[in-house]
């Protein structure tokens, strides 16, 4: 049976959906687009909206090469009905939220039944740092479900040998070349490839049409990308394939980098709070691998996590699109071994899962004291007291030995914990950060021109462009023709612009999640 029924049998997954949209959609709007990676994607879809080119993305007016066009055209549609603001930009990052969601529980339940498909349900939703992705307007969303659902189809195409599932497939993949680039091929075409390999079906890849598919994804990709090509005479080609993706690949980019158990790392927050529970999932799953599916859903969550481990450039939101794979792994893992979860080697990762919980407010009340930009909003930390409190109440379920009790009441903390991320926390840092204490201090209307560069979340902000000089002479050129204009940069050296004699600095304050600072400089009288 399938979740689109309105059946009583199916009330558990209603439930679990409702909460879903309460913790993607009630929030969209309550913090202002700041992150560096979402100010500059969202400017980019303002400027395409409102320039009326729909083609070429530019930031600040000057083109803009980091991804393929497929979150701009869902922006723009976004702004088109909501208006352009931050909920317009990010609500359907949100709608693929329920999409990836829903059509991982589907895929659970035709493939483990449904008790797996609803542990694997919860476990989605629970994990609160992977529906954050979903809360920003950035390209991962899109990529996330392109990948996921592309990799089900050829699953199903694989057990059923329907046309249509290897026609979904191949059409996914295209829009996920869209979405982040070849990558979205790539990786899911060595998950197949290798698949096959430990099937021992190679031999019959042929069966899979792999060139008229890679035809069929060529048809959908490849005209954007030529067109964007000839018009900006290889400009944006260079710029995406050598430095957005063989650069990132082969380099640390933007301080984003570290050993290669990062990556596991980055897994493990993104599937808290039951990613404790992975090694055994895998462990479960590597015995069960004569099945496909468990070798399927294996090899998926291998390809991803062990090529960005080797990436110089590391990203928690790199692996994202098999998290849907991984979280069918727990939870079939906890459907069948529910009740030993605080037995055996359970034990470590229940001991573990306390720990973090019951650190989680004390860490957080330290962090942000001790970093003198936050120090005023460290009573942010009580915040995560709640998913503390329900994490022991929780484990007072084991006690008693309820153990799907402590299942359902740990993931329901960590729900709680999201919701007061994204409608508290979130937005009470965003108050301090430089855009809006620089809009309380001047407004947004002054005449504002950048020395060099600035925080990227200016433009969409001030729903404006600014003009940029480069030197001192340009910054006294601009100053002559516009005498009240303000100066703003965020270099990390500013000796220049200090030494200027006649200007002055009137404005300072650090980037909340970044380390460079705003300067604000006006012209002595």
């Amino acid at each position: 049976m399938r979740l689109n029924r309105l059946n009583p049998n199916y009330a558990f997954e209603w439930i679990i959906f409702m909460l879903l949209i309460v913790i993607q959609f009630a929030f969209l709007n309550a913090s202002p687009v700041y992150i560096l990676d979402e100010s500059k994607f969202v400017e980019a879809a303002r400027e395409m909206f409102v320039s009326g080119n729909y083609w070429i993305p530019t930031f600040n007016g000057s083109i803009f090469v980091d991804k393929p066009p497929m979150q701009y055209f869902f922006m723009m549609l976004g702004f088109k009905i909501f208006g352009i603001n931050a909920f317009g930009a990010r609500f359907f990052s949100a709608v693929f939220a329920l999409l990836t969601v829903f059509f991982t529980y589907n895929f659970a339940h035709d493939f483990f039944g449904k008790k797996t498909a609803r542990a694997s349900l919860y476990i989605l939703v629970s994990a609160f740092f992977f529906m954050q992705q979903f809360q920003l307007a950035v390209p991962d969303p899109y990529l996330i479900f392109f990948c996921s659902v592309a990799l089900f189809s050829f699953f199903r195409y694989y057990k059923t040998r329907k046309s249509l599932y290897l026609f979904s497939f191949y059409f996914l993949l295209g829009l996920g070349v869209l979405s982040k680039g070849p990558v979205a091929v790539a990786l899911p075409g060595l998950a197949v490839a290798l698949f096959l390999i430990f099937r021992g079906e190679l031999k019959k890849v042929f069966d899979y049409q792999p060139i008229t598919g890679l035809l069929g994804v060529l048809l959908i990709a490849l005209p954007w990308y030529w067109l964007i090509h000839i018009e900006t005479d290889g400009a944006w080609t260079r710029g995406f394939f050598l430095v957005h993706n063989l650069q990132r690949f082969s380099e640390m980019m933007e301080g984003h980098g570290g050993p290669f158990f990062v990556t596991l790392g980055y897994v493990l927050l993104g599937l808290l709070p039951f990613s404790f529970y992975l090694p055994q999932a895998i462990r479960w799953a590597f015995r069960k691998a004569k099945n496909p599916i468990f070798l399927f859903c294996l090899i998926v969550g291998m390809v991803f996590i062990v090529f960005f481990s080797m990436s110089s450039t590391k990203l928690p939101n790199y692996t994202m699109p098999c998290y849907p794979f991984l979280a069918l792994l727990l939870g079939n893992y906890f459907d069948k071994k529910i009740d030993r979860v605080d037995q055996g080697w359970n034990r470590l990762s229940l001991i573990l899962l306390m720990l973090l919980t019951l650190s989680l407010p004390l860490a957080a009340l330290i962090g942000l004291q001790m970093d003198s930009n936050l120090k005023q909003v460290y009573h942010l930390g009580y915040a995560l007291v709640p998913t503390t409190i329900i994490s022991l109440l929780a484990s007072l379920f084991l006690i008693f030995k309820k153990h799907k009790q402590w299942f359902y009441t740990l993931g329901f903390g960590w729900m709680i914990l999201a919701m007061l991320l994204f409608g508290y926390v979130y937005p009470q840092l965003n108050e301090i950060n430089p855009v809006s204490q620089a809009t309380k201090l001047l407004g947004k209307n002054q005449d504002f021109f950048v020395y060099k560069r600035m925080d990227p979340a200016f433009p969409f902000n001030y729903q404006r462009t600014f003009p940029v000089v480069n030197d001192t002479d340009e910054i006294e050129a601009y100053a002559a023709q516009h005498p009240n204009a303000y100066l703003l940069t965020n270099i990390r050296n500013t000796e220049v612009l200090d030494s200027l004699e006649n200007w002055e600095l009137i404005f300072q304050k650090k980037s909340v999640f970044e380390y460079h600072f705003t300067k604000i400089y006006q012209k002595r009288d």
